[in-house]
């Protein structure tokens, strides 16, 4: 049987090693190591996740979204945001897309590989009620209220 296919779209190298060690025993992994190779891969070829990081050369993580948004809306679900850009702006910029969730660096692996496979599985369905978000991530928001109030 084969493997449901994985765009890992991020720039720098060793997270791609990390991830695609993580995902090989159930996914088939590509990656493209900026915007606009992603953006070829998603021209030819079906994701059942698509792992995009937002500070890429080329054309950034937001081309891709943008991309995405003009041209194959349906994907949007399959995104998982995978960045370090996680200031406030970033979040409310990301909300925008409706993707499938965001996950900050540095992740804990269990809860990156528990949000591909929920990506891989709605394959598009609207059934969430919300982004997923990652205890660093909560941890990450209750700080910036915190600082406001």
């Amino acid at each position: 049987m084969e493997k449901p296919r994985v765009l890992l779209a991020d720039d720098n190298e060793a997270t791609c090693t990390l991830i695609r060690a993580l995902l090989q025993r159930e996914f088939d992994v590509e990656v493209a190591i900026d915007g606009s190779e992603a953006i070829e891969k998603l021209k030819s070829r079906e994701y059942a996740a698509i792992l995009l990081d937002l500070l890429m050369p080329v054309v950034d993580g937001y081309g891709v979204l943008d991309y995405l948004r003009a041209e194959r809306p349906e994907l949007l679900q399959r995104v998982l945001i995978v960045t370090a850009a996680l200031s406030a702006r970033e979040m409310q910029r990301v909300r925008g897309y409706d993707v499938c969730g965001v996950i900050g660096k540095p992740f804990e692996v269990e809860h990156l590989f528990s949000a591909v496979q929920q990506c891989a599985a709605d394959r598009g369905q609207q059934s969430m009620k919300g982004p997923l978000v990652t205890s660093g991530m909560i941890l990450l928001l209750a700080e910036m209220i915190v600082r406001r109030g």
